[in-house]
């Protein structure tokens, strides 16, 4: 598996500041306070993957580990939108900013709609 959907690695990742290479770009990101692993359901969705939930000073980022064959959509990424928005309203003094890592093909409206909300998606390739 993809050290980017396995999600005690990519906690390791985070805690030790590494920046995520994924599709040829180099993200980094903040040092982070708190990492945690949440469940969907603690901000009102269904699914069975895990959220990472980390908050920086600046931000909080929700990150989205899924491994799966069916498409990301729109409405999954509507979905997404909405449990970001859940998170934003437990710590309304901080922009939350979401990012999903899958396997799956993602629909082109689907990159659209995460990308004008100002998040990120890249699909993971399994090597």
């Amino acid at each position: 598996m993809n050290r980017f959907l396995d999600s005690r690695e990519l906690i390791r990742r985070l805690k030790e500041g590494s920046p995520i290479e994924v599709e040829g770009d180099v993200v980094r990101l903040p040092r982070f306070t708190e990492i945690k692993e949440s469940d969907p359901a603690e901000f009102g969705a269904r699914g069975n993957h895990e959220l990472i939930v980390a908050k920086a000073r600046t931000a909080t980022w929700c990150l989205w580990p899924l491994d799966r064959k069916a498409t990301f959509s729109a409405n999954d990424g509507k979905k997404f939108v909405k449990i970001l928005d859940a998170i934003g309203e437990t710590i309304p003094q901080k922009p939350v900013k979401g990012w999903v890592l899958t396997t799956a093909p993602v629909a082109e409206d689907a990159r659209e709609l995460l990308n004008e909300a100002d998040h990120r998606i890249n699909r993971i390739e399994i090597a």
